[in-house]
This record gives C-alpha cells, structure tokens and sequence, in this order.
C-alpha cells in the first residue's frame, strides 16, 4: 500500500497533532531531518491563536491534520485519553498514524487491538508504541532476550535524589544548585552522581575535590558533573539500567548490560520520527516496532546504515 501523499522517493510529510512537551521535540526534531518534512503543527481550537516559537512561524497552523495540503503521517503527541479519538480522526481521513502512548502488558495489546480495527476499517496503517518505553526500550529488551535465552532480565530506572548528599553538595561555595543521585556501576558497587550547577566563574575541578572530600561521599565512588541547570536535569532527566543475565548451561553465564541517561521526550521523538519512515509500504492495520523491520526504520538512509553498522 503507498502512503497517502507519497510520491516516489519523496520527502516524508508529516503534522505533529499537539505540542506539549512531545510534540515540541518532534518538531524540532523534523527542522533537522533530511528526509522528513514539518508540514503542519495540529492544535486545538482554543489553543490556535497562542504564540508559537518563532521558528515555527511559517508553519501552518490548523486544528485538523485534513486540512493539512499533502500529508502522509500525523505523530500524535497528544494525552493518553485523547489518543484513540485523534487516532480515529486521522485514520477515517485516510492519514496513517504514529503514536507512543505509555502502555504496556494487557492494556497495551488492547489499545492497540481498538487502533487496528479503525486502520482495517479505513485501510490505512498506523504504529502503536513508538517511544522510548514501549518502544525503542523493547527493541533493546528483546534482543538482549535473543542473545541470552532462557535468562532473567532486571529494569532498574533512576532512582530519586539523595536528600542528604544533595544538601551536602549545595552548601560547597560556589555551588548554586545540586542534586545528588545513586546507582550501581557494572561490578556492583555503588556510584554517586553529583549534578552542580555553578556560579560563574568557578573552577569545576576544585567543586569536584570539594564534594569528594566530604565525610559523607567517603568509601564511594563520586562523579560530579557541571551542568547549566538542575532544575532542566530534575524535569526532564532520565535514567535506566537494563540487565540480562542468561541462565548457566554449556554457553557459560551470559551477562547483558545496558546503561543510559536521556531526554525521554528527545528519545520519543526521535523514535516517532524512525517510525514514520517505515509507513510507506506498511500494510493496513496497526503495527508495533517489533513488527517491522530494523532497516525500514532508517528509510531512505537504510543502505548508508547497513554500511555503517554491519
């Protein structure tokens, strides 16, 4: 099936249904693309006469994704308890869609039951779980489950701030602002994450040793990082470590570890936006990231990729 609007090896054309925190990185995320366009930003109605960025200035700006000229997806970046309704505005207008609705086990598999229905019903295909968590996160998962069989696997996300060694840190002169985390490097042992946020002109290094020093980082491994603002940090910071331990046998123990720190909005648009470039081709119904192939998320750049990374 061709994509609605698709023409060729064109440009993907694409409107961003909401513009929350989401919807904002995957528009800018498409001013940077190659192979994917901005064609419209969707509002609603009370929201259209409200200032946008003024990058976005020559963007249209309109409160149906119809009304947009040549459009081949909608990323819909709008509240979970929209999402279905948005989903049905756009399927029945024959517009394929992407979203990432945080679902998983059961209630996943059921929204993605009721997208797939309306995506036969218009013969239209859709992505469901494009994100970061079901998403790009259960790529990961499932191949770490492919490479160690019949193993056990443990999600750990970032665990909240040390109250403590967060007040430690901010009473160091020259020190703003701080936040303090904890995790477990790879051998086990516990790591201190010290965020700081500096005045001006202060030598970071000395910060460091000064945080170091401190009765109550001693016997424990500090790294301290210089960041602009750890108020950005709290909000929109995110961590996870993934761990798969494959069960003994002839193989040995296999042992899989993955460790990140993100913007989960930036990971979630950046996800939304490999999805779109699989939608041509794409058979009607509703398709999760497992369903498709790894390479036909690349699009166009699917050849430079295989290069790359094979």
């Amino acid at each position: 099936m061709k994509v609605k609007g698709q023409k060729g090896n064109d440009t993907i054309r694409l409107a961003v249904v909401g513009f929350g925190r989401i919807g904002k990185a995957c528009a800018e995320a498409l001013f940077e693309s190659k192979d994917l366009v901005l064609a419209a930003i969707v509002r609603r109605p009370d929201s259209l006469a409200q200032a946008l960025p003024d990058a976005f200035n020559k963007i249209p700006i309109v409160s149906h994704a119809a009304q947009v000229h040549h459009v081949d997806g909608a990323l819909l970046c709008v509240p979970m308890a929209q999402v279905l309704d948005t989903a049905h505005d756009c399927l029945q207008h024959g517009i394929p869609i992407i979203e990432s609705s945080l679902l998983h086990g059961e209630a996943f598999h059921a929204h993605r039951d009721a997208i797939h229905r309306i995506a036969i019903r218009y013969d239209v295909p859709a992505i469901v779980g494009a994100g970061w968590d079901p998403g790009a996160l259960s790529i990961v998962r499932s191949l770490f489950a492919l490479l160690a069989p019949e193993g056990d696997i443990e999600t750990k996300h970032r665990v909240a701030g040390s109250l403590h060694h967060t007040a430690m840190a901010r009473q160091v002169v020259g020190v703003k602002e701080a936040l303090c985390t904890e995790q477990l490097a790879a051998n086990g042992t516990r790591q201190r994450y010290v965020y700081v946020e500096l005045e001006e002109g202060v030598d970071a290094d000395r910060i460091a040793d000064a945080i170091r020093a401190d009765p109550l980082f001693l016997g424990e491994e500090t790294l301290v990082f210089p960041v602009d603002s750890v108020a950005a940090l709290e909000q929109e910071g995110r961590g996870i470590v993934l761990e798969r331990r494959g069960a003994p046998g002839r193989s040995g123990h296999q042992r899989l570890l993955f460790e990140a720190r993100f913007d989960e909005s930036l990971l979630t648009a950046h996800m939304m936006l490999a999805a779109a470039r699989a939608l041509p081709g794409l058979s009607p119904g509703a398709h999760s990231l497992l369903d498709l192939p790894l390479n036909a998320l690349w699009g166009e750049q699917g050849h430079n990729a295989e290069r790359a990374w094979l």
